[in-house]
This record gives C-alpha cells, sequence and structure tokens, in this order.
C-alpha cells in the first residue's frame, strides 16, 4: 500500500499550494505536523508560484492499494 502526507497551505498571494510527502512517519500527529509546517514557513524553504506559504489549510494522509500489471 503507497501512503503519503497531503499538506495544504494558504499563501500570501491568497492562494492555496499542495505538498506531497510520500512515506509519512507511522506515528504522525497533529502537534508534529503543525510544528515541522511552521519550520518550513519560517525558513523560507518553499518557494512556491501560488505564492509564499503562511499558514497550514489542511493535511490529510492517503492510502492508495496499487496493483502492478507489468
Amino acid at each position: 500500500m503507497n501512503k503519503k502526507l497531503v499538506v495544504v497551505f494558504n499563501t500570501d498571494a491568497d492562494r492555496r499550494f499542495t505538498l506531497n510527502i510520500s512515506n509519512p512517519a507511522d506515528d504522525l500527529t497533529e502537534e508534529t505536523l503543525l510544528q515541522e509546517a511552521g519550520r518550513l514557513i519560517a525558513t523560507n524553504a518553499l518557494a512556491p508560484t501560488q505564492g509564499k506559504p503562511v499558514s497550514v489549510y489542511s493535511a490529510k494522509i492517503v492510502e492508495q492499494n496499487v496493483t502492478e500489471l507489468i
């Protein structure tokens, strides 16, 4: 099963930016996620075309079952 963390940020341009992270930690908590997202925002580590991230809008873990045919 494939797992990914999908974090959506609000930006200073009144838009949204989505960050996908493969294989998030199984013990990830809301507190840890917000701390790490805050660090990304504070250090200007992200520079998407949608504008500078300023806050977290939402976050979710998505799990997919993948069956390879070839």
